[in-house]
């Protein structure tokens, strides 16, 4: 999908409202495409280095022109051993992917020091006998479509994993105005989010907290969120297939398009989907 650079819409959208505490306090130094030297910058300029769960401190570097056979050299490899995120210039894709680390730090070193771990497990047994584990298939949905849910009220979360759409988002409206909010994490499905479209769904985790979350500064939000969600992956026994992950229609949150502020938009079955029953 080609985007033009349009900072302004990622600062104000509400379907970004993950990235912009960081945004808000480093100013983004183009309203081109920049180069790769100014997301360097960007990263630079951040309160705290980023840095992957082996120490390495991360950085922007780009792609490798060549395929390697080592396994070391490949994506998650490179960033968990050196930090170098490899970055594709003017690609949506990947500067989502370089803010959301910024954003939510410690859940992305905990997402990429499983993908090694997994990966580091493969590598020592015969090709044969190692065939992708669901884990890493969890895993990699969570990064690219993965969506945070929090929520102060456990029959708000249960009406979520039943699929049962128009009761939360119509019926009981207000209450998930007041004890419930949706952060896009994953950089696939904010790319998709520059155009939003009636059928984009995310991979969620339901994050249970407090009332007092909703009273704090939006920065204060993403940094418990980020702590919270990094203990989450970091356990080996959580996310361990894809369906740990549930499916959630986005555009149904409150706020989200002016479209769902009719009660008909959520009779569109093709989109707000009975589902499997209950997720886990």
């Amino acid at each position: 999908m080609t985007v033009v650079w349009d900072m302004a819409h990622v600062q104000t959208s509400p379907l970004f409202a993950a990235l912009h505490p960081v945004l808000a306090r480093v100013k983004w130094p183009s309203q081109a495409w920049p180069p790769l030297a100014d997301y360097q910058a960007f990263l630079d300029q951040l309160p705290q280095p980023v840095m992957t769960a082996s120490g390495a401190r991360l950085r922007v570097a780009p792609q490798a022109s060549e395929k390697s056979n080592d396994w070391r050299q490949g994506y998650e490899p490179r960033i968990y051993l050196t930090g170098e995120l490899s970055t594709r210039a003017e690609c949506w894709h990947d500067v989502l992917n370089l803010m959301v680390w910024s954003a939510f730090p410690q859940s992305k070193a905990a997402l990429n020091a499983r993908h090694f771990a997994l990966l580091e497990a493969r590598m020592g047994l015969p090709s044969r006998t190692t065939p992708r584990q669901p884990a890493q298939d969890a895993l990699t949905q969570f990064d690219e479509s993965g969506v945070i849910i929090v929520s102060a009220d456990e029959t708000l979360s249960e009406l979520l994993h039943n699929f049962r759409w128009k009761n939360l988002f119509w019926d009981r409206r207000a209450d998930v105005q007041a004890h419930m909010r949706c952060f896009l994490f994953g950089h696939g499905l904010m790319e998709k989010a520059l155009m939003p479209y009636r059928g984009m769904t995310g991979k969620g985790i339901v994050l249970p907290v407090e009332t007092a979350f909703f009273t704090q500064a939006p920065a204060r939000q993403i940094a418990d969120i980020d702590e919270q969600l990094a203990r989450l992956i970091a356990d080996p026994q959580k996310l361990m297939k894809p369906h740990d992950l549930a499916p959630v229609p986005v555009l149904g949150f409150p706020g989200f398009t002016p479209a769902n502020e009719k009660a008909a938009y959520y009779e569109d079955q093709n989109y707000f989907r009975p589902g499997r029953g209950a997720a886990p």
